[in-house]
């Protein structure tokens, strides 16, 4: 079985390497870096198992990556490697295309024997789903939780750096997502943005508006 790892470094993808290494099904055909986009990467060596390391970076980064992957290998099996077990971000995961996720405290010499019994189909899991958008209103536009919450902070005030130290994530994702919310609403910038925001009363769904300084 054709085997690709999407790591962050050569130093972790080589430690995920060595506890494949007991599977003799296994070829393990290296990795990508999961820092940049790599769908053309993937796609290029068309693995039947892609094994998505966790890697130093956002939630929000690793979720694209397994995009790409589920984009690039549809039919491949994908496996998450996660330090975080918990429900919501195993359902974002799986939302996103993962058909498992292996905890890193797993002992390293059953995570091989766990992949293979994954990768043949042996093993389901059904994780809970991704909190959906609460703002109907938001529907037609087609935005998601995130965007949706950083709108609500853009219409609240909050810069970019702010956003981005309240969210846990870097301040470019941040312009990521305002990009593609700008778009979606047919605005030019965060001023229009937060114009329609108090226009549709979206400000409204914010469950704990920030106290305003006396």
């Amino acid at each position: 079985m054709r085997v690709l790892i999407v790591a962050d470094n050569a130093l972790t993808a080589e430690g995920i390497r060595r506890e494949l290494r007991h599977m003799p099904t296994f070829n393990v055909l290296g990795y990508v870096d999961g820092r940049f986009g790599c769908a053309a990467a993937i796609a290029q060596a068309a693995p039947e198992l892609v094994v998505v390391d966790e890697m130093g970076t956002s939630q929000e980064h690793v979720l694209a990556r397994v995009g790409e992957a589920r984009e690039a290998v549809p039919n491949a099996k994908l496996v998450l490697l996660t330090s975080h077990m918990n429900p919501q971000w195993l359902g974002q995961a799986s939302a996103a295309g993962i058909d498992a996720a292996v905890s890193k405290s797993l002992q390293s010499a059953g995570l091989g024997a766990l992949e293979r019994q994954v990768a043949a189909g042996n093993v389901f899991h059904a994780f809970v789903p991704a909190p959906q958008p609460v703002a109907s209103d938001l529907q037609h536009a087609g935005l998601t939780e995130r965007e949706l919450e950083i709108l609500l902070l853009v219409a609240a005030g909050a810069s970019n750096a702010r956003i981005a130290a309240k969210l846990w994530v870097s301040e470019q994702t941040v312009k990521f997502h305002l990009s593609n919310t700008y778009r979606k609403l047919g605005v030019r910038n965060r001023t229009e943005a937060s114009h329609y925001a108090h226009v549709h009363r979206l400000v409204e769904l914010d469950p704990a508006p920030a106290p305003r300084a006396a």
